[in-house]
């Protein structure tokens, strides 16, 4: 099972979704729509019965909810009927991840529970390596209550050294990068997915929009249709040219695996990667 993220044609990029109880970064500079998609994120799950809670350092609640009517969305019913808790925070040093922030968290759980966080940055801004153990613990017990996306602030010098960035990218299950180029073009805003563990993803790059009423709209659908494949073994090493009796049983087991799940790579892809496989192991 998987969680839908809420944002369109991001979830068939990621293998589905993102996986349970996992903690997921967005990374990005001032208006890429970190926010947007952090509330839109919440509002799949509200519009799917579970109970969200977002958290932010920077928004009280009546601007979260003007941010969200700038789009078209409503949250004040989700508000009014407890499914929705949105709490803001000043902090000043690391103490707050196992004080209040995280009682406020445990506070406010349900059965089903989606957790935003925007901008986790501020809270990590002086952290220093050796406290990586306080921000592991933290994202522990975010996995143990649910699914969990937190929002990284990049700096205007795209420097990527300060742990305040380094810790959480490292310790989170995913990380997505979002870019705005500035330039007014199609390709104006771009998504990577950098990491996925435990998840097949997309390479590449994605431009998206960001639309009212939809919110952040991801365009994967020429990636999937020219790259998604099912391929048969024997087709396959027909068009290659090699012989199975060539290949060592051990090989033959490795390439059935990978063949026997849905690849989102052109056959021509395919078949080099079997060619340089196959001719390394006859060296």
């Amino acid at each position: 099972m998987r969680v839908r993220t809420g944002i369109f044609g991001l979830d068939e990029l990621l293998g589905g979704g993102y996986r349970l109880n996992t903690v997921n970064a967005v990374l990005g500079s001032t208006g890429v729509g970190k926010t947007i998609f952090s509330l839109q994120f919440i509002l799949k799950g509200l519009e799917e019965g579970e109970k969200c809670i977002f958290v932010s350092f920077d928004m009280d609640e009546d601007s979260i909810i003007s941010t969200a009517e700038s789009i078209g969305w409503d949250l004040k019913k989700f508000i009014d009927d407890k499914r929705l808790s949105i709490g803001r925070f000043y902090v000043e040093d690391i103490s707050y991840l196992n004080s209040g922030l995280m009682a406020f968290i445990l506070d406010n759980l349900g059965e089903r529970t989606r957790i935003a966080i925007d901008s986790f940055t501020p809270l990590v801004t002086s952290l220093s390596y050796e406290m990586r153990n306080d921000v592991n613990w933290f994202f522990q017990k975010l996995r143990s209550v649910g699914t969990t996306v937190i929002t990284l602030e990049e700096p205007l010098d795209g420097s990527m050294s300060s742990p305040s960035l380094t810790i959480p990218i490292f310790l989170s299950d995913s990380l997505i990068h979002l870019k705005r180029f500035g330039y007014g073009e199609a390709f104006d805003r771009t998504l990577k997915i950098v990491k996925h563990r435990g998840s097949w993803h997309a390479e590449g790059v994605f431009p998206y929009k960001i639309l009212k009423g939809l919110g952040i709209v991801v365009d994967s659908s020429y990636y999937l249709e020219r790259s998604k494949a099912k391929l048969d073994l024997n087709s396959v090493l027909k068009s290659i040219g090699v012989s199975k009796r060539k290949i060592s049983k051990e090989l033959l087991e490795k390439i059935e695996i990978m063949l026997s799940e849905e690849l989102y790579h052109s056959k021509d892809e395919i078949i080099e990667i079997l060619k340089r496989v196959i001719r390394c192991y006859q060296k």
